[in-house]
């Protein structure tokens, strides 16, 4: 099988539920969690703190996830089961209230549960071994510095982030198949620099139509109120998860990068199991800081519904 076909095969519900429906005779009691593909390393944890005796189905895409919700819903000899499922919010609207209930994210995504403040100091002195008495000053000069760095990432991002939003309410509100673009995990290369000095942007909404010439019109003054929005809320939470994810995998690696060589702005070796980080990609983000990132209170209350 060629490697899309490979690809758009797992993202098919019915595989997710061709999966469950073998396995629940199996394991009758588990409670069965459906998630997006990439999110099991942080759930399982989560999950495995209120019940042992759960079965993971990955099923791709968010797109996979409520198909396969809609066939299991749809067959009553079912409903006897625990049946856990887990999706992002994205920039669509909210599903609402699902009888059994789906956890939808109460930011963009996952990815957006391992950004703030608080998080990045759980990663110092949990991954990198920082002490926030003894090594005061560089714990928090560096708070300082991710706190500066994040702030002009979000000024640099809210255009895109305005943008791709306002393209996906249209297709919402009007119902269309496409908004004519397909993103990847990182903002367009030339759009933003990223340093431990400063985070600038190089683009504006001309550039962005020539490199999406494919991409659905919008009004600018839907764009305008969208920006003016954004500008309100707190942008770590609602902007897209991946572009978050991958600002934080960019600054790791320049603390870590400064940290073994230069020292411009750190002022010691710092200790982290992978070394200088060059390596890591934002998949092993996921795994090796679950146990940092936020749980909000909806998906605490969500599986405590399953005890």
């Amino acid at each position: 099988m060629h490697i899309d076909e490979l690809r758009k095969s797992r993202n098919k519900p019915q595989v997710a539920f061709q999966e469950f429906a073998l396995s629940v005779g199996m394991h009758p009691n588990h409670l069965f969690c459906f998630f997006e593909g990439k999110d099991n390393p942080y759930y399982v944890p989560r999950i495995k703190s209120v019940t042992e005796n759960y079965h993971p189905v990955i099923c791709g895409n968010k797109a996979a996830v409520l198909g396969v919700y809609a066939l299991i819903v749809d067959k009553q000899e079912y409903n006897k089961y625990k049946l856990g499922f887990f999706i992002d919010r994205d920039f669509n609207k909210s599903i609402g209230v699902k009888t059994p209930p789906i956890f939808e994210t109460p930011c963009y995504s996952i990815e957006n549960l391992y950004v703030s403040v608080d998080v990045f100091k759980e990663i110092l002195i949990n991954e990198f071994q920082l002490s926030e008495a003894n090594d005061k000053l560089l714990f928090e000069s560096l708070v300082e510095l991710y706190e500066k760095r994040q702030k002009e990432f979000h000024d640099a991002v809210l255009l895109f982030n305005s943008w791709y939003a306002c393209l996906i309410e249209k297709k919402e509100d009007e119902n269309l198949g496409t908004i004519g673009i397909n993103l990847d995990n990182k903002l367009p290369q030339d759009f933003i620099d990223i340093s431990l000095q400063e985070i600038t942007s190089n683009y504006d909404l001309n550039k962005i139509k020539e490199k999406f010439p494919n991409a659905i019109e919008i009004d600018e003054s839907i764009l305008n109120a969208k920006i003016d929005f954004f500008k309100s809320v707190e942008q770590h939470k609602v902007f897209r998860g991946k572009y978050e994810m991958e600002f934080l995998l960019q600054m790791i690696k320049k603390i870590l990068l400064d940290s073994y060589t230069s020292h411009n702005k750190i002022s010691k070796k710092i200790s982290f199991s992978f070394g200088d980080g060059s390596s890591l990609s934002q998949k092993q983000l996921l795994n090796i800081f679950s146990a940092c990132a936020e749980t909000p209170q909806e998906l605490i209350d969500y599986l405590r519904n399953f005890v």
